[in-house]
């Protein structure tokens, strides 16, 4: 009978020992095989929408650093090439600094100017918090897909080809992002 009562309270211990793991460990989290490089490509067009009209990007490259194998955050970099505005024009877009949080919420951490230098005008994205944005996993990597409504911009000269200044520009785009030198990066919701 003592065994039993043993194995009995073995067995509490053994569930509550994992309840407290499984409570430790956050809801939706990015996980990595190990630490070190991330690096991502642009799956579709990059698409930018302030009032003047759209921007778009056929290339996208981002970088960041994994540290840590687990974690609710993850900083980037992404560099821009082959954009034009409205159509017709060429412009150049400084590189943005995100946070993506994998509660869906992407915060930028830099000014971002996308300079149309053929209208003469620029518009510019200061850091700000804005949302949303998605994770799903593709194989041993991660798509990651923005669906951003509601950034705040300035154009300089107001009123140019660029438009005016609102709060009603949108970003859109999904990217593979994947660990440098093999292994996986994915996301658990």
């Amino acid at each position: 009978m003592r065994t039993l009562q043993r194995l009995g309270a073995l067995i509490v211990v053994a569930f509550t020992l994992s309840a407290i793991g499984a409570a430790a460990a956050p809801a939706a989290h990015f996980t990595a095989s190990a630490t070190g490089e991330l690096e991502g490509s642009a799956l579709e067009t990059q698409v930018w929408t302030i009032n003047g009209g759209q921007i778009k990007c056929s290339t996208a490259k981002t970088t960041g650093k994994i540290v840590s194998t687990m974690s609710v955050e993850q900083e980037v970099e992404t560099k821009y090439s082959g954009c034009t505005a409205f159509g017709f024009a060429s412009v150049h877009i400084s590189n943005e600094r995100w946070l993506w949080t994998a509660n869906g919420t992407a915060h930028l951490k830099n000014t971002v100017v996308i300079d149309l230098t053929m209208g003469g005008c620029q518009t510019s994205f200061g850091p700000q918090t804005v949302g949303t944005i998605s994770f799903s996993n593709s194989g041993s990597n991660t798509i990651v897909t923005p669906h951003i409504t509601g950034m705040s911009y300035s154009t300089s000269p107001p009123h140019s080809l660029c438009g005016t200044a609102a709060s009603n520009g949108t970003h859109t785009g999904a990217k593979l992002v994947k660990r440098v030198g093999g292994g996986w990066v994915s996301y658990t919701p």
